[in-house]
C-alpha cells in the first residue's frame, strides 16, 4: 500500500479551505505563543536575565518588535526546514529543465498541497496582522502589495500546476528571511556581533537568492521553457504564460525596491564600523541615489527585463507603465538628495 504522502492528487478549489485553516490556526498560534513565550523571551533578552526591564514606552515597542520577529523566526525556520526536506528528493529541484516537465500532468503529492496551502494561509494572515497589530513601518504599502500578489502567485500556481517551479519560488525566499529575523532578533537584544554576522549572511543570500538565483535561472525558465510545453496561440495559455511571468516579475521588483535599502543600511554598518544600524523602514529615511547614479532603479529593472523574457519586442508596450509605476512611487515617497 502506498504511503498517503506519496499519493497523487489534482487540485481543487476545495484544497483552499486547508488555507483558511492555517490562517486562524497561524492567529491562535502567534497570540498564545507571544502571550506566553515571546515577549518573555524578549524582556529576558533586553535585560540579560539579570537586572528587570523598566517598561517605558520605548521598551514596550522594542519587546514588542523582538518578539514579532521570534514569531516569524519561528515559522520561516519551520517552514523552510520543512520545505527542504520535502524536496529534496525531488529529482527536478535541482534541475531547473525539469520545472515544467510532464506539464500538466506533474504528480501533486500530500506534502506540496499542505506546504502550499500552509504558505497560502500565513500570507492571508500575514495581511490581517499587517492591517491590525503588527508594527506600521514605511514601507507599509509595499509589503501589502507583495503579501497581495504573493496569495495570488501561490493560488494561480497551485491551480494550473506550476508546483515545482512555485516551490522552488517559495524556498528561495524563506531562506532569506530566516536570516533577516534573526538579525532584528539579536540586534533589539543589542547582540551586535551576532546581529552584524547575520545581517551579512541575510543580504548575501539576498544577493544570490532573489537577485541572481531567482530571475535568471527561476524567471528565465518561467520565460524560455514554459513556451515548450504551452501553446500561446491558443487564448488560455497566453494568458497563463503573461500572467504568471507578470506576478513573477512584480515579485523582482519588490526585491529591487528592497535592496536598495538593504544596500543603504550595509553603507550605513560600514559607516559604523560594523553595527547594524535600526530597521530603516521604521523611521524617517531619506533615499541617497548618489550611491546608484550609474544605474538608477529604472535601469535596473530594465536590465533584468530585457536577459529574462524571449518576447523582448512586446515588453515596452507590456511593462513600460509597470515601471514608470514603480519609479514615480519610489521617487515621491523619497526626497532624493545629492
Amino acid at each position: 500500500m502506498d504511503s498517503i504522502w506519496s499519493r497523487d492528487g489534482v487540485p481543487e478549489v476545495k484544497h483552499f479551505s486547508i488555507a483558511i485553516f492555517f490562517a486562524i490556526f497561524f492567529i491562535a498560534a502567534h497570540f498564545f505563543l507571544d502571550a506566553f513565550l515571546f515577549q518573555k523571551f524578549a524582556k529576558w533578552l533586553l535585560s540579560d536575565g539579570i537586572v528587570p526591564l523598566k517598561m517605558t514606552k520605548s521598551i514596550k515597542r522594542k519587546v514588542a518588535k523582538c518578539s514579532e520577529s521570534m514569531w516569524k523566526l519561528t515559522y520561516y525556520g519551520t517552514v523552510q526546514a520543512c520545505l527542504l526536506t520535502v524536496i529534496y528528493h525531488e529529482p527536478w529541484s535541482r534541475d531547473i529543465n525539469q520545472y515544467f516537465k510532464g506539464w500538466p500532468n506533474q504528480e501533486l503529492k500530500l506534502p506540496f498541497t499542505l506546504l502550499y496551502m500552509c504558505q497560502c494561509g500565513f500570507y492571508l494572515y500575514s495581511i490581517a496582522a499587517l492591517l491590525t497589530w503588527e508594527t506600521r513601518r514605511k514601507d507599509f504599502s509595499i509589503m501589502m502589495s507583495h503579501h497581495i500578489v504573493t496569495v495570488f502567485l501561490i493560488g494561480f500556481s497551485y491551480f494550473t500546476s506550476f508546483f515545482r517551479i512555485g516551490l522552488i519560488v517559495v524556498a528561495l525566499h524563506d531562506a532569506c528571511d530566516v536570516f533577516m529575523e534573526a538579525a532584528k532578533v539579536f540586534k533589539y537584544s543589542e547582540n551586535e556581533f551576532a546581529a552584524s554576522v547575520l545581517f551579512g549572511f541575510f543580504a548575501v543570500s539576498w544577493v544570490i537568492l532573489r537577485l541572481v538565483f531567482f530571475p535568471f535561472w527561476v524567471i528565465r525558465c518561467s520565460s524560455y521553457n514554459l513556451i515548450e510545453v504551452l501553446k500561446l496561440s491558443e487564448a488560455y495559455h497566453t494568458f497563463l504564460y503573461y500572467f504568471f511571468n507578470t506576478m513573477l516579475l512584480t515579485l523582482l521588483i519588490f526585491h529591487i525596491y528592497w535592496w536598495i535599502l538593504i544596500y543603504s543600511m550595509i553603507r550605513r554598518q560600514l559607516k559604523n564600523r560594523g553595527k547594524v544600524g535600526e530597521d530603516i523602514r521604521s523611521g524617517k529615511y531619506v533615499l541617497n541615489f548618489c550611491t546608484l547614479r550609474h544605474c538608477s532603479l529604472m535601469h535596473i529593472i530594465k536590465i533584468f527585463l530585457y536577459f529574462i523574457n524571449p518576447l523582448k519586442n512586446l515588453l515596452p508596450s507590456i511593462w513600460q507603465v509597470v515601471i514608470t509605476v514603480s519609479y514615480n512611487c519610489i521617487h515621491s515617497k523619497y526626497r532624493f538628495r545629492r
